[in-house]
């Protein structure tokens, strides 16, 4: 290698360095060969291997005498970089030569290829990119084995555009693969991944690291890795040409305190150091005054196999054999695994054991020589029985992987060999259950799903009941585990299989959550068998209804792990949504009567208390939602009966409300300003109002039993012949169930029942209040919105007369008229000899013998 130029350290953050997976790691990294020269000696600037002996480097010196080169005055840098190339085409043993000039062409660098005959520049290649420092590195080396020379050319500030668009230093190198004679494909770049990593440095041959019959090379970015110790790229070679993606990365572990290490600025390799067979590599390290030799680790290329006895297995006949073979070229010992049932997860129940141990797992090591040739075995394995699984389609794999015993793997050296990663290192082999699907032993089943719903529309909110009516047939071959999934709305629970019927078949079903999906699982049958037809009913609670819903949707189809025609249609079962308010509205009086005129009491012209104008009187209205539905506005309008024939009718106090509902009048509540000096809350009004029903019901038995024809000429009293003032209410959001209610409280204006034109009459006093939902929460769906009527009323009875006391001669001439009829009634009785009482005669002898005790009971006795 000629002349090197040092250049100036620029440094910046790196970004951390993505490994790739690696073809075959066959440089041994872990022990390298460390060179130490004096500190500050630029040890490691240039390295190479020497061997006296060999001819080829003595007829190089031969040569290199016999000419000289061209110093050009434009590019100081002519010799940067030479390398000596063997060229088969020209001439059996001649030698060509390349060198780059890095400054050369107005900066842009170029490399020359100079014919080994008569040192004439025969080919010119000319970097793209100004100061990228192209043909600071050459390499010339057969990568593809098509027995023409490859060219590498090295760029290391060769910068590309980020992803952000801005430029970066990255490097670059340049491949050129040969067609023939002095004549190349198309280049092929690969870019450096780092800033300021200076990739493309160096270059140079490896020789055919992994015995793949193509050679390798290294590329190193002195400046890269953590804390920019240093990096070496090695990639190998194929067919194709080099592969981009780098098999191994060699880190720098070298620090420097005065300069940066500078990991791989000199390489060199294509020179086995230790014999083994494979090619190293010596790595310079000059700023810590250091070259490193990788050595190369052999690589064990083995060919195994693994056969199955039968690949059919009858479960009536459950046992089989496995067979397994290794070859290697050299001798080495090896971990054997393998694993029975290998697509069955961890957990799974494994459907084939191992006999000898009974277990799904077995190891072991083994010797292969290539002297003895192939390693065999042999291992019997059997079926367990099919009543312990359900799964008999998917098939039963087998996984054999091997592994070098590294503990007798190390030479004498201490250097571990690899297994080639070009080949696998596992073999899979699959058998099969035998099933009773014909002559292929592959069943394909005929699916078919049809299903009906109970319910045509769903309101929202109320706790819908949903049954779905499914029938599943299978008109083909068997359908090994077959299941029925219903993959459940958001809205919807699923109760279970409806079992109250005897044409209904009773499936086994269980719910279950895949990720974020609710699905319902039913057994069909393992195998559902050709012909089956099953009917089977499923209930779901549909209640979860949100008011942005305008549907509840049911996917519904029969899986089964065939390999063919595993599934059946699917079928979705759509069930449109509906609104539904029942809204009621009651409206009652406390009390419901009131009689006139009232004893004790007289009319005030200026009242102070409630009392001054009259008795309480509650009218009390309850806007109930029974649902199923919610409505989130209404308006609720009473009429109340204000004033009559120029007077107070129903006094106002005030107004109370229970539930979501604002209310407002259209008049002033009491104007009069009254109080009461009594606090009554609501239950206080509900106990009067409980004492005023029971004394409503003795008025209603009193009016009973004066006269019925009172009720039926009262006069009524509402806003069609009265002054009315208006109570108007706004209600909120109702939900099933819940309700607003609206309290009262006024006092009948009695003065006014009092006007000589007013006395003598009865009045049926009533007000009236009207609802209208004008907005309900389901924007997107139609909803009728309810309205209705109702009215509470007071009755008014006027008694005509006030009872009198009864006069004393009344009570005087009853009393004389009843001793006189009692004298008439004992005359009549004398007369008829009620009072002369008539006695039957009697013996005395009779009686005193009867008046004698017996003196002996046993006398008495029959003649």
């Amino acid at each position: 290698m000629g002349k090197h130029l040092i250049c100036c350290w620029i440094w910046a953050l790196v970004a951390l360095f993505y490994f790739q997976q690696a073809l075959s790691f066959n440089l041994d990294s872990s022990k390298p060969t460390v060179f130490a020269g004096p500190p500050g000696s630029y040890f490691g600037f240039s390295v190479a291997f020497f061997n006296p002996d060999n001819k080829r480097s003595a007829s190089w010196e031969l040569l290199k005498s016999d000419f000289s080169l061209h110093w050009d005055q434009e590019a100081s840098l002519l010799n940067e970089s030479i390398v000596v190339s063997n060229s088969f085409l020209i001439l059996p043993a001649s030698l060509d030569y390349v060198t780059g000039v890095p400054r050369g062409e107005k900066a842009l660098g170029y490399v020359n290829i100079f014919n080994g005959k008569n040192m004439e520049s025969v080919y010119n290649f000319t970097g793209t990119q100004m100061a990228a420092y192209f043909g600071h590195s050459v390499a010339a080396v057969d990568i593809n084995n098509d027995r023409k020379m490859d060219l590498l050319v090295g760029a290391p500030l060769f910068m590309d555009r980020g992803s952000d668009g801005k430029l970066r230093e990255v490097g670059q190198v340049n491949v050129y693969l040969g067609k023939g004679g002095f004549t190349f494909n198309n280049v092929i770049k690969l870019t450096g991944s780092e800033i300021y990593a200076r990739y493309g440095s160096s270059v140079c041959s490896l020789g055919d690291l992994n015995m793949d019959g193509y050679n390798d090379v290294a590329i190193a970015a002195p400046y890269g890795g953590q804390f920019h110790r240093g990096l070496v790229y090695i990639h190998n070679g194929r067919p194709t040409g080099l592969n981009p993606v780098a098999s191994q990365v060699l880190e720098g572990t070298w620090a420097s305190a005065s300069m940066p290490s500078s990991f791989g600025y000199a390489m060199n390799g294509g020179t086995d150091v230790d014999q083994n067979g494979y090619p190293d590599l010596i790595v310079g390290v000059f700023g810590a005054d250091k070259a490193v030799l990788y050595r190369a680790r052999p690589v064990i290329s083995v060919n195994s196999t693994l056969d199955i006895s039968p690949q059919i297995l009858n479960p009536e006949d459950k046992s089989f054999k496995l067979f397994l073979t290794w070859k290697t070229l050299s001798f080495k010992d090896f971990q054997v695994d393998l694993t029975l049932d290998r697509l069955k997860h961890k957990g799974a129940i494994k459907r084939v054991l191992f006999l000898h141990n009974k277990m799904p797992h077995y190891s072991k090591n083994m010797t292969v020589s290539n002297s003895q040739g192939p390693a065999c075995e042999e291992l019997q394995a059997y079926l367990i029985d099919d009543s312990e699984f359900r799964d008999k389609i998917t098939p039963i794999s087998v996984f054999m992987e091997y592994s070098l015993d590294y503990k007798t793997a190390a030479d004498k050296t201490g250097l571990l060999p690899i297994l080639d990663q070009s080949t696998p290192t596992n073999v899979t082999k699959q058998a099969h259950i035998l099933l009773d699907c014909g002559e292929d032993n592959i069943c394909k089943p005929d699916l078919k799903l049809s299903v009906v719903s109970d319910q045509k529309e769903i309101y929202i909110g109320d706790d819908n009941p949903l049954t779905l009516a499914v029938t599943a047939e299978n008109a083909g071959e068997g359908a090994y585990e077959a299941d029925l999934t219903v993959t459940l709305p958001s809205q919807a629970d699923f109760i279970g299989v409806v079992r109250n019927s005897e044409t209904l078949s009773r499936l086994s079903c269980a719910f279950k959550k895949e990720n974020q999906t609710r699905v319902v699982v039913c057994d069909l049958g393992n195998p559902m068998k050709g012909g089956t037809k099953i009917i089977a009913g499923l209930r779901f609670s549909v209640h979860q209804l949100s008011e942005q819903d305008t549907e509840v949707k049911f996917d519904l189809q029969i899986q089964s792990s065939n390999q063919f025609n595993n599934t059946s249609n699917l079928v979705s079962v759509v069930t449109k949504l509906a609104v539904l308010a029942k809204v009621k509205l009651r409206g009652v009086s406390a009390p419901e009567q009131v009689f006139l005129p009232i004893a004790n009491w007289q009319p005030k012209e200026s009242p102070v208390l409630e009392d001054d104008i009259g008795p309480l009187v509650q009218h009390i209205y309850e806007l109930r939602n029974t649902g199923p539905s919610t409505f989130s506005k209404a308006i609720l309008d009473v009429q109340w009966p204000y004033r009559f024939n120029n007077g107070s009718l129903l006094y106002i106090t005030k107004i109370e409300v229970d539930g979501n509902m604002n209310c407002s009048s259209n008049r002033e509540l009491n104007p009069l300003n009254v109080t009461n000096p009594r606090f009554i809350d609501k239950n206080e009004t509900s106990a009067s109002g409980d004492r005023a029903e029971g004394r409503n019901r003795h008025s209603v038995h009193r009016r009973d039993l004066e006269d019925k024809q009172g009720e039926e000429n009262l006069e009524n009293l509402d806003c069609g012949n009265t002054e009315c003032q208006e109570i108007k209410c706004w209600v909120g959001r109702l939900e099933k169930g819940q309700s607003a209610i609206l309290f009262i409280y006024s006092r009948l204006a009695v003065s006014t029942f009092l006007k000589a034109e007013n006395q003598n009459k009865s009045y049926n006093v009533r007000s009236t209040a009207s609802f209208s939902v004008i907005e309900m929460p389901y924007k997107n769906l139609y909803s009728e919105l309810p309205t209705s009527t109702t009215s509470a009323s007071l009755k008014v009875i006027w008694n005509s007369e006030n009872p009198q006391p009864v006069p004393g001669w009344v009570v005087a001439l009853a009393v004389l008229a009843g001793l006189l009829l009692l004298a008439l009634l004992i005359f009549v009785m004398y007369k008829m000899g009620f009072f002369k009482r008539v006695r039957p005669p009697q013996d005395d002898s009779i009686e005193k013998e009867q008046l004698q005790p017996q003196e002996n009971g046993d006398r008495n006795t029959e003649a």
